[in-house]
């Protein structure tokens, strides 16, 4: 995928002003609650999916308040089933928003990396070569990087000859 250098930095007030917003999404203030499930918890514990929600939110939105000597209250009010709808529905919007920045953040990252790696390549093959002339210096470069190649290029992916 053909794209521009990315060549840049973010400078101090860029670094802050990501860092506050962050900040600021995580704090108790704007989201009152925040839970940490572990990994089983977060495969065993009943869930809404696409599959899900409507059966949900028909129970929550018409079957509970049309017919509420059916609501026990052994798994809470019919408010607080409404209030975790409500409340589902909201983080399901910001979500997608997030991931979206998480999806861009972690792209331009990549590109970051992916055009790191490859001066690194290219120095590491110039070393290489400037060894080969007898350049002082080019032969501790090319050794240091050596590890990060091998296996690499065209000898790793010739495959073997097969036996006669």
């Amino acid at each position: 995928m053909p794209f521009s250098k990315i060549n840049i930095t973010l400078n101090a007030v860029q670094l802050a002003a990501i860092q506050a917003a962050i900040t600021a999404l995580k704090a108790p203030a704007n989201m009152p609650a925040q839970f940490n499930l572990t990994k089983d918890e977060r495969k065993t514990l009943p869930n809404i999916n696409n599959n899900r929600y409507p059966y949900v939110q028909r129970a929550i939105k018409n079957h509970g308040p049309a017919n509420p000597n059916l609501v026990s209250g052994f798994a809470g009010t019919q408010a607080e089933a409404s209030n975790d709808l409500t409340f589902y529905d909201q983080m399901e919007n910001f979500i997608g928003q997030l991931l979206q920045i998480i999806e861009i953040y972690q792209d331009t990252q990549q590109v970051a990396g992916s055009e790191g790696y490859t001066w690194t390549r290219m120095l590491y093959n110039t070393a290489k070569d400037a060894a080969a002339n007898q350049v002082p210096g080019a032969d501790a470069v090319a050794d240091d990087l050596a590890t990060l190649f091998e296996g690499q290029g065209v000898e790793g992916d010739v495959p073997p000859s097969p036996a006669p």
